[in-house]
């Protein structure tokens, strides 16, 4: 009995220990992660860091690619048939205007067309006297020149209407504004409604196609020796802030912004997908040459982590295991953070889901 209540008692003691161990096992931080979570990685290496200047500009449409149209006519708009943004077809309908104008071109047309149907008729009367000898060769020659003068005015008046409203020789009052190109309508100054008049000196739409787009950027009057044509930039956006659109200056102005005090930078970019839009403002970094060529400890940008006025990388030690280290970020670009302290060259470090693995590891 003695032996049995003891044995009781070391086997409850047994398991206390193990629930024990188990609760401060789980209590500790752990530096494991499952194997299936999608953590990218990369590796700390030396790199030449470069100098990098960062200037702030503006997204913009090609202004080598884009066509303004004016409005040829004066009158009231009717329809639009393209929204701002919207692709259209060259040759598309933008929008329609009711205009007294193309009334007249229509009246003049119709006019001269009848005027070289009286004349047609009256050089017939007059061919058919002239034969009989009833009129002078004098009156059949000014009866053809008369058919010839009605024939040239009909021409004029016909060029005229089609120039403003295409074939309609119906009296319709209508002018339909087309597109003169395939492209993006990246600026839209009409409304249904909307009284124009043909000397209106802002154009009714702007049509670029956005297959390539310039990004003009600012550079104040300290950092101009360090701007040059050719330069290499990295380009970033905030609708898309993972996103590096690559680029290089192109043009640089000869005269500073009076109001500003910069210099304007015009850089070209292929915008095949069309994710760049006028009016984005954009972030430019300048690649500058590293003078002293120093090697540096370097690691991907979104690797490192900044908690609590500090910095860390989360550097991976063995199959799904991790470790947190601080680190000391001595330069930023666009790519890398250049850090001192607590790794090594050829260390695996994590890039993307440093957050949220270097939170499990903190918490």
């Amino acid at each position: 009995m003695h032996t049995t209540k003891s044995l009781l008692i070391s086997l409850a003691a047994g398991l206390l220990l193990a629930a024990c161990g188990k609760k401060e096992e789980a209590q500790a931080p752990t530096s494991a992660a499952d194997s299936t979570s999608s953590y990218l990685t990369d590796s700390v290496r030396r790199i030449n860091p470069e100098n990098e200047l960062t200037l702030n500009g503006t997204v913009t449409f090609d202004q080598d690619n884009v066509i303004r149209v004016f409005p040829l006519v004066s009158g009231n708009v009717e329809k639009i048939n393209a929204a701002l943004g919207s692709f259209v077809q060259k040759g598309q309908d933008l929008a329609v205007i009711r205009s007294g104008d193309i009334s007249n071109y229509v009246n003049d047309y119709q006019a001269d067309k009848s005027d070289l149907e009286v004349a047609q008729q009256n050089l017939k009367n007059v061919e058919a006297q002239y034969k009989a000898k009833f009129a002078s060769e004098t009156d059949y020659l000014t009866a053809k020149n008369n058919v010839k003068k009605a024939q040239e005015e009909l021409s004029k008046s016909a060029n005229i209407l089609k120039i403003y409203g295409g074939s309609n020789t119906s009296g319709n009052p209508y002018f339909t504004v087309k597109s003169p190109l395939a492209g993006f309508v990246v600026e839209r100054n009409i409304n249904a409604g909307q009284d124009l008049r043909s000397d209106n000196q802002n154009p009714l739409f702007t049509i670029s196609s956005l297959q390539k787009i310039w990004v003009m950027a600012n550079v104040y009057e300290q950092d101009i020796p360090e701007v040059h044509q050719g330069q290499p930039v990295d380009i970033q956006v905030l609708a898309y802030p993972d996103k590096i659109f690559k680029g290089t200056i192109s043009n640089i102005s000869s005269v500073l912004d009076e109001q500003a005090r910069v210099l304007k930078v015009r850089i070209v970019l292929d915008n095949p997908d069309g994710l760049l839009k006028p009016d984005m403002f954009a972030t430019i970094h300048v690649h500058l040459p590293n003078a002293q060529g120093n090697q540096a400890l370097a690691v991907p940008q979104k690797a490192v982590v900044f908690d609590r006025d500090h910095y860390y990388v989360v550097v991976q030690t063995g199959k799904d295991k991790y470790e947190v280290r601080e680190v000391k970020v001595m330069q930023n670009t666009t790519r890398y953070a250049f850090v001192e302290g607590n790794v090594k060259p050829g260390e695996i470090v994590v890039t993307e889901g440093s957050l949220l693995l270097y939170n499990d590891l903190t918490d």
